[in-house]
């Protein structure tokens, strides 16, 4: 009897040390889960769990919203909370709560563009962003109600803003289509085998369907949560894109030089025709970076890039100034000189008050547009 206690009070004390031993292993691989390196194997775990908006994805750390989508390649979380903001809404826009059917007498603008025109995370509130702040000043003029929504994508290219339009933004029944951009467009310059469709520079994601099991074994274990970060970190969730700084500064200049933006010309061509043919004024807007000098000032990845950057923006600007020119619509360049240097955060992304000034030279340029005196109907 007393070697049977002894056993069984053995087995006990086994049990609770390996229990206490595999909680403080939990404890421990939780803290290594939130600061280890694995950005990307972290996002596609919180993604299995079903929340991919974690602490660990805030700016400082990722930033990336974005989720897969089968024919739009990525698109933007919804109803995303960061930084102590709603920054989504249920659609995925980074805009107020609206309903998809556009409400009587309301004049509903609809903003395309990469992440200059998102600008999370580098805009904590969205009441700070040029688009926001347009709609304020449009409201200010209006009799009826303006509605600008926010439909940038970070890292959005032009392939991008029309396949969204294609296939999701029409149907807001937009009044009026801003598209800034002609930024993103300039990287698939870079890279060798140059296609049209962007086809050499991107490749769609992995996607973030778990397996059986897989949700409820990293909701539940630190330890699994590690080793599945690590696991994943390779695998691409949302895309692929091709690594400009694989590039050396010089075969990126003459790609750039040689190549004709057929793609870009193509998507906002046919961008400007299905806004046109669905009622909608159309209006593009040049992207802004800094000016070369200070173009890698605070963007160490573009070193020796810098003039790679300025030829490519020149070339879409005149695709720009061509669509423009053959449709009659305007095309806006922002001028740099109404933008400070200590302004940019980066080559391109910018303070509350350069968000200000993008407002302003839009403002300038819409104020006059007469759907914005028309008085409400009697």
């Amino acid at each position: 009897m007393s070697r049977f206690r002894n056993l069984l009070l053995g087995g006990a004390l086994s049990v609770v040390s390996i229990g206490i031993s595999v909680a403080v292993l939990e404890v421990a691989m939780g803290y290594l889960y939130d600061h280890a390196p694995y950005a990307n194997g972290k996002r596609t775990v919180e993604m299995y769990i079903g929340n991919p908006m974690s602490p660990m994805m805030s700016a400082s750390k990722s930033r990336t919203a974005l989720l897969p989508h089968p024919y739009l390649l990525y698109n933007n979380i919804p109803n995303m909370q960061a930084d102590g903001y709603q920054q989504t809404n249920s659609l995925g826009y980074r805009s107020d709560e609206f309903p998809l059917e556009k409400p009587a007498e309301t004049i509903r603008i609809l903003c395309l563009g990469g992440s200059t025109t998102y600008m999370w995370p580098y805009v904590k509130n969205p009441k700070d962003t040029w688009v926001a702040r347009l709609e304020t000043k449009l409201q200010a003029i209006s009799r009826r109600r303006v509605q600008v929504i926010n439909g940038g994508l970070n890292y959005g290219t032009s392939a991008e803003a029309l396949a969204g339009y294609v296939f999701r933004h029409r149907f807001l029944r937009p009044d009026l289509i801003v598209y800034h951009g002609g930024g993103n467009d300039v990287l698939p310059l870079m890279f060798e085998g140059y296609s049209p469709e962007y086809t050499h520079f991107r490749g769609h994601g992995n996607g973030v369907k778990p397996r059986a099991g897989e949700r409820t074994l990293l909701a539940r274990s630190n330890i699994g949560k590690y080793l599945y970060a690590r696991w994943l970190q390779p695998v691409e969730t949302v895309f692929t894109t091709k690594p400009f700084w694989e590039v050396s500064p010089q075969d990126a200049f003459e790609r750039v030089k040689r190549t004709d933006p057929e793609g870009f010309r193509r998507n906002v061509d046919y961008l400007a025709t299905l806004g046109k043919e669905g009622g909608a004024q159309v209006v593009l807007f040049g992207f802004l970076q800094a000016r070369k000098e200070n173009l890698t000032k605070n963007a160490k990845a573009f070193k020796g890039f810098e003039d790679t950057l300025v030829l490519g923006l020149e070339k879409n600007y005149e695709v720009m100034r061509g669509v423009a020119r053959e449709h009659g619509i305007p095309f806006i360049i922002p001028e740099q000189d109404k933008f400070r240097d200590e302004w940019f955060l980066d080559n391109c992304h910018l303070t509350g008050e350069g968000e200000e000034m993008k407002a302003q030279i839009l403002f300038d340029e819409l104020k006059h547009n007469p759907i914005f005196r028309n008085p409400l109907p009697l």
